[in-house]
């Protein structure tokens, strides 16, 4: 295993420890207040991105070093990243204004926003795969 495929998976543990972190602060004492807050939001985020990033590294290292870049492998980047912008809009969607929550009774994490994270999360895993399993 390269230092590269190493760095990878660091980062996709790494994302791991975050996402669970912003999810379940009280596992290590750190909620200040009742509910959700922007800070949890965005670690959760943080995290996500963390994994996706630590699978695109791992799937390059591993499978993808010195070939060259095809249209099948441009398609999964764009997709990922497509995932993280889908998830990252409907988790944020009450903090920026267009969620169905009124912003003056705070923010509001639910399962709609739960499940946007969740699909946006999966469509970024499936530009993963596409990506790694993409044949030059």
């Amino acid at each position: 295993m390269s230092r590269l495929s190493q760095m990878g998976v660091f980062c996709i543990v790494l994302g791991g420890v975050v996402f669970f972190l912003g999810m379940f602060p009280s596992a290590v004492d750190a909620d200040s207040v009742p509910g959700i807050g922007i800070t949890q939001i965005l670690a959760m985020l943080a995290g996500l991105f963390l994994l996706i990033l630590g699978g695109y590294v791992v799937a390059f290292a591993m499978f993808r070093r010195g070939r060259p870049a095809t249209l099948i492998s441009s398609i999964g980047v764009r997709l990922g990243l497509t995932g993280m912008v889908f998830a990252t809009a409907a988790t944020m969607a009450d903090a920026l204004g267009f969620g169905s929550h009124s912003a003056g009774r705070g923010l509001l994490f639910g399962w709609l926003q739960a499940g946007g994270m969740l699909i946006g999360f999966g469509i970024a895993a499936l530009g993963v795969l596409v990506y790694g399993m993409s044949r030059s």
